[in-house]
């Protein structure tokens, strides 16, 4: 493991922290705790800084909070304009968000998986609101402000050039990079030293949200053509084999998490090992859903709002918590454990075979767990 030192507290989050690790080969990594520029309770975004002849930034942080980076770096002796390089763990606005003033301010290369470079052209947000439009409770995330500033993120990144397209197991300027999708399809996991950078694929607390596997349908013929032969890079299953991946790396590896890394006042150390405790859970979650669904067919808003019957369903809080739940079922379904009721040539029925007006059933068994043993 690191050593760890606080170089500056800020709040109990971590918003505005400053840490430094040190590796047992004398590697030294900084990390500032960027904050989310919206109200959230997940802490910040950490943007973790290597020093050496150039200076590489990975993740800078969030659309809206630079002048957060900008006094991190200045705390750590250092300015913007210092930045010779970013690395970009996956296209997401609380990853990527500061991108673009960054490289004005420092003119840095651009690092990030091809599939990234593809992201930043494509019109992501009027393909997927398409078939949300057609989901009770999506409206109001739609006219949210998280939808909003995703909106805002996405115009203000489209002009950005990716210098540097990453693909899988490139070693290239002191890093090993992984390609690990399934929370987004570009994203990355970065080794350095002992280190390995996850991003948002293997997190310390809480667990990764996964995509749906029905995006790859909407972008299919769209993809770079390395992509287009079969889905490996949406839904939960692209998930779950890249965490059964990188779990078999090198188990004396560190995880520097991009969120909860130190949270509540304390540092949450992990390892590779993590990787296979989130898959466990996203087989539990499995296994729990077919008990909601016991008591008989159900369209997917029920299951979702009898599964998450606990929490308050609204705004981004839905659109969380439905994906989460169809990402399992699509699972399910390619398992053969769930059977559907609905015409798809009426037009009922979306390409991944599921819909608003589709009543799902469970068929009794439990495939879903031999799939993921087989990933």
């Amino acid at each position: 493991m690191l050593e760890t030192e606080i170089l500056k507290r800020g709040d109990d989050s971590g918003n505005g922290t400053l840490i430094k690790y040190t590796s047992a080969t004398g590697a030294v990594i900084k990390a500032i705790g960027v904050p989310l520029s919206w109200k959230s309770t997940l802490g910040p975004t950490w943007c973790y800084v290597i020093e050496g002849d150039d200076l590489t930034l990975v993740d800078p942080g969030c659309y809206g909070s630079l002048s957060y980076l900008e006094q991190g770096l200045e705390a750590l002796g250092r300015s913007l304009t210092d930045v010779a390089r970013i690395v970009v763990s996956h296209g997401h606005m609380d990853h990527d968000g500061s991108c673009p003033p960054v490289i004005r301010k420092s003119g840095a290369e651009l690092w990030a998986h091809e599939m990234y470079g593809f992201m930043l052209q494509a019109d992501r947000g009027d393909v997927e609101r398409g078939w949300r439009r057609e989901v009770q409770g999506f409206e109001a995330f739609e006219h949210s402000e998280t939808m909003t500033r995703a909106m805002e993120h996405r115009e203000l990144n489209h002009d950005l050039v990716l210098d540097h397209p990453v693909t899988d197991n490139l070693q290239a300027g002191g890093l090993t990079f992984y390609h690990t999708p399934g929370h987004s399809p570009d994203e990355l996991c970065i080794k350095f030293d002992q280190v390995l950078f996850s991003g948002d694929h293997i997190l310390p607390l809480i667990t990764p949200h996964p995509s749906v596997a029905m995006s790859y349908n909407s972008f299919q013929a769209k993809l770079p053509s390395a992509y287009r032969g079969e889905n490996e890079i949406y839904g939960l299953k692209a998930l779950l084999t890249s965490l059964k991946r990188m779990a078999e790396l090198d188990g004396n590896l560190t995880v520097l998490p991009a969120h909860r890394a130190f949270f509540r006042g304390q540092f949450n150390p992990i390892g590779v090992g993590r990787a296979t405790e989130i898959l466990e859970h996203h087989r539990n979650r499995c296994h729990e859903l077919t008990d909601v669904m016991k008591s008989g067919p159900k369209e997917l808003v029920a299951i979702t709002r009898e599964y998450f019957s606990d929490r308050e369903l609204e705004e981004q809080n839905f659109f969380l918590a439905f994906t989460e739940v169809m990402a399992h079922i699509e699972l399910m379904q390619e398992a053969g454990d769930i059977s559907t009721q609905g015409n798809v040539a009426s037009g009922n029925a979306w390409s991944n075979g599921l819909g608003p007006n589709v009543l799902i059933s469970w068929d009794g068994t439990d495939n879903f767990s031999g799939l993921i043993d087989g990933l």
